[in-house]
C-alpha cells in the first residue's frame, strides 16, 4: 500500500493540493520561466506596474528620511546579469537581524510552531498552530530563541497569551492572531519590533528572491536565504488568497514570516505541498510512491511540489473586515495604524534596533 499525505500527517492538505493543481500549468510555466532568467515575465502586466510605482514611491519616502536602515539597490546597472537587481544595501543582513527578533517559537504541549509580531504585542500564526483562545491560553511564545554562539549570550524569553484582549482565526486561510500578556520583569513586547503587514500589492514579482525565517522543527531560529523563490500567485483564480515559493521549511515552520528583500511580509507560511499522482499516493524524488514499509526509510525523498502561504494583503483585508467586540476593535484599530504609516516598516526596525541596544 503506497502512502498518502496524511500519512505523513499532513491530515488538512487537500485544500492545497487542489489548489495548485487548478493552476498547475501555470506554476510549471512559472518555474520555466525562473530557470531562463525571465520570471517576471511569467508575472501579470498589472502586478508588474504596481511593483514599479511602489518602488518608485518607495524610494521617494525613503529619500526623505535619514538613511537608518534602508534596503537601497545599488550601483553599477550596466552589470546586471539577470532581471532584477540583486546589488543591496551593507546593511541588508543587519535589517535581517532586526526582523528576526520579532519572530517567535510557539510551544503548545507537544507541538511547535512559528509567529511573529505584527505590532501592538499582537503576534499572527497559523490556525493549525492555535485554533482557539483555550489552545492560546496553553501555548508559550519564545523570543531571542537564537544559537548564542557570536557576541554576549542571550537568554531566550517566554510571554503568554491573552486572547481575551485579542484573538481571531481563520481556518479557511489558515491564520491566527493573538495578544501576548506583558510581564513584569521582562522587556516590553515592542522592544523586538514588528514585521507590518501591508496591505498594498507589488511587494513582489515572480521569480524573486524570498526570505524565510523559522523554527524548524522547534530549533533555534533558522533563516532561508537560498534556492529560495518567488514562484507564482494568481489573482485570476479562486485562490488567489494564496502564493507559492520555494525554499527549505519543516515541521514547525508554520507561522513563519515569508519575505521580500527589502525584509517586508509577503505571506504567512502555511505548509509544504507534496507531489501526488492520480490517486493521491505521495511520490518521491523519482516520481514513484512510496510503500508503506519504505515511509520512515531515511534514504526516501518525497518530492515537494512548493511551499503554500496566505498573502499579506489577503491578511489585512480578512483583520479590517473581522466582526470583532468593541474592546478588540480597539486593538484592531491600533494594529492597522501602525501598518497604515507610510514608514511602518521603518519604525518597526527602529523600535527592534533600540530593543537590541537596551540588551
Amino acid at each position: 500500500m503506497a502512502i498518502t499525505p496524511e500519512d505523513l500527517g499532513l491530515s488538512d492538505i487537500r485544500p492545497s493540493l487542489t489548489r495548485i493543481h487548478a493552476i498547475a500549468s501555470k506554476f510549471r510555466k512559472a518555474k520555466q520561466m525562473i530557470a531562463k532568467g525571465r520570471g517576471r515575465e511569467a508575472d501579470s502586466s498589472e502586478r508588474r506596474v504596481k511593483a514599479e510605482l511602489r518602488q518608485m514611491e518607495m524610494e521617494r519616502l525613503e529619500a526623505e528620511q535619514e538613511p537608518f536602515l534602508i534596503v537601497t539597490p545599488g550601483f553599477g546597472q550596466e552589470a546586471h546579469i539577470g532581471e532584477r537587481n540583486n546589488i543591496l544595501s551593507g546593511e541588508f543582513l543587519e535589517i535581517g537581524i532586526l526582523a528576526a527578533r520579532a519572530v517567535c517559537k510557539i510551544t503548545r504541549g507537544a507541538e511547535v510552531g512559528t509567529g511573529f509580531l505584527v505590532g501592538e504585542g499582537v503576534v499572527i500564526t497559523n490556525h493549525h498552530v492555535i485554533a482557539s483562545p483555550e489552545e492560546a491560553a496553553g501555548a508559550v511564545f519564545e523570543f531571542l530563541f537564537d544559537d548564542n554562539t557570536i557576541g554576549t549570550p542571550r537568554n531566550a524569553v517566554a510571554y503568554v497569551a491573552e486572547p481575551e484582549r485579542f484573538f481571531l482565526s481563520n481556518e479557511n486561510l489558515d491564520f491566527c492572531f493573538v495578544a501576548l500578556r506583558e510581564a513584569d520583569g521582562f522587556p516590553p513586547l515592542s522592544s523586538f519590533g514588528w514585521l507590518p503587514l501591508l496591505r498594498d500589492e507589488g511587494k513582489i514579482l515572480i521569480g524573486d528572491p524570498v526570505n524565510i525565517i523559522q523554527h524548524p522543527r522547534g530549533q533555534q531560529k533558522r533563516v532561508v536565504v537560498h534556492d529560495s523563490t518567488f514562484v507564482m500567485v494568481d489573482d485570476e483564480s479562486d485562490a488567489d488568497a494564496f502564493c507559492w515559493y520555494s525554499g527549505d521549511t519543516d515541521k514547525g515552520s508554520s507561522g513563519a514570516p515569508v519575505m521580500n528583500s527589502r525584509w517586508e511580509i509577503v505571506a504567512l507560511h502555511h505548509k509544504a505541498i507534496p507531489a501526488t499522482d492520480k490517486n493521491g499516493h505521495v511520490l518521491d524524488v523519482n516520481g514513484k510512491t512510496i510503500a508503506e514499509g519504505r515511509a520512515n526509510d531515511p534514504d526516501v525523498r518525497i518530492k515537494w511540489i512548493a511551499n503554500e502561504g496566505v498573502r499579506a494583503s489577503r491578511l489585512v483585508a480578512q483583520l479590517h473586515a473581522a466582526d470583532l467586540p468593541a474592546t478588540q476593535g480597539a486593538v484592531r484599530s491600533g494594529i492597522l495604524a501602525l501598518w497604515n504609516n507610510p514608514m511602518a516598516t521603518l519604525l518597526a526596525r527602529q523600535a527592534s534596533f533600540q530593543g537590541m541596544q537596551a540588551g
